[in-house]
């Protein structure tokens, strides 16, 4: 028989169990099993940069996560010890998930993870996939479909692949190959001002130049590759993009400035770098004479050389939009591409000497402005703007 105190003592406990707050049940609302991500990461007491640290966790290391009871820090079990760790340092399968490439040609995809697994599909180079999970040195990825509509998954040997910071997988496209894919590649840059050749459809030195420019605007490692993240952004929504002129190396801005300005600058002996805004070659000249506009003559054999290619080989007529740079300020200009009359220098594989227009600029033989020349001027600032 329960005595009386003995009982009041049991419908206490009763009601105390009944009303108690269910805290422990909402600190664990699960536990998974995850991996760290980074070497010698810090095993703290508790989730705060200044408590003491319990361990270090090597990467790779397999943890359990109870929750995550702070922004920031999860807390974990590893063997006998609990403490809390960044979840910047936890790839947490149930919501994290990392981007990588094929390194190589001809890598297994298979179906658990050991090099005797069954093999489910071969992958090519670059292939773009989705890291699901990680089970030691092998990685649990999704891999587009042989069609394109469906998903393949399966294990992966880490050392194979390379990770990405990209939130979108993708294949990675880079110098050698050739496809839609590519041409997709190459019309993007074209529309972003970073590739002035046509699109092909082959990856080539031009294409890989133009993904390097890009990289370098967008704050990427210039490796000339369209990876993950450099596709995301490519296609993205977001305003990277470059001028005609920033893109073959031009700093600051293009001024068009009239004749009678400029000729305090480029005053007769004075030397200029001019960009032919077409093919984005450069070669020196030097202003020699000239009164309504710039008589000038390229410097050596070389800048004749080079002057020549942007003809096509043949000396002609034709206008050319340019960017005379004098010092360190660029000019929007024209020039034609014949030698005529006076050759001061001779030596320079150059007999004679060409015309150089500005803004207003005009003809000696008519002391009127040549409308040609003036079209090309105004390309020339368009082009850089």
């Amino acid at each position: 028989m329960i005595k009386k105190s003995g009982l009041i003592f049991l419908v206490f406990i009763i009601c105390a169990a009944l009303f108690m707050p269910v805290t422990t049940a909402n600190a664990m609302p699960y536990f998974e099993d995850a991996t760290v991500m980074g070497d010698e990461v810090n095993m703290r007491i508790r989730p705060t940069t200044d408590s003491p640290v319990i361990m270090q966790l090597k990467e790779g290391t397999r943890i359990g996560v109870f929750c995550e009871e702070i922004d920031g820090w999860y807390r974990i079990i590893y063997g006998n010890y609990r403490g809390y760790i960044s979840s910047e340092y936890v790839f947490l399968p149930s919501t994290d998930y990392m981007v990588a490439h094929v390194l190589e040609g001809g890598l297994h995809l298979r179906q658990n993870p050991g090099t005797y697994s069954n093999i489910i599909a071969e992958l090519s180079e670059g292939t773009g996939m989705t890291v699901k999970n990680i089970s030691g040195d092998w990685y649990y990825v999704e891999v587009p479909g042989e069609d394109e509509t469906t998903v393949q998954a399966g294990y992966v040997h880490k050392d194979y692949v390379k990770l990405s910071t990209a939130k979108t997988a993708s294949n990675m496209i880079k110098l050698g190959m050739e496809g839609a894919e590519v041409r997709n590649v190459q019309q993007q840059l074209r529309k972003r001002n970073f590739l002035i050749a046509p699109a092909t459809g082959y990856f080539g030195d031009v294409t890989e130049g133009a993904v390097k420019a890009f990289q370098r605007k967008a704050g990427l490692d210039r490796d000339g590759i369209v990876g993950a993240k450099t596709y995301e952004l490519l296609f993205g929504d977001n305003d990277i993009s470059t001028t005609t002129a920033e893109l073959f190396g031009i700093t600051g801005e293009v001024k068009l400035s009239t004749w009678d300005d400029i000729a305090k600058v480029f005053t007769k002996g004075s030397k200029a770098l001019v960009t032919d805004v077409k093919s984005g070659r450069q070669f020196w000249v030097r202003r020699f004479g000239g009164w309504w506009h710039a008589d000038c003559e390229p410097l050596t054999a070389k800048d004749t050389a080079i002057m020549k290619e942007c003809y096509g080989g043949e000396w002609s007529w034709d206008r050319h939009a340019i960017w005379v740079t004098i010092g360190s300020v660029t000019y929007a200009a024209s020039q034609n591409g014949m030698p005529h009359l006076v050759s001061p220098t001779k030596d320079n594989d150059f007999p004679g000497h060409f015309c150089i227009h500005f803004k207003d600029s005009k003809v000696h033989e008519t002391g009127k402005e040549c409308p040609r020349h003036q079209y090309c001027v105004q390309k020339a600032y368009d082009a850089a703007h």
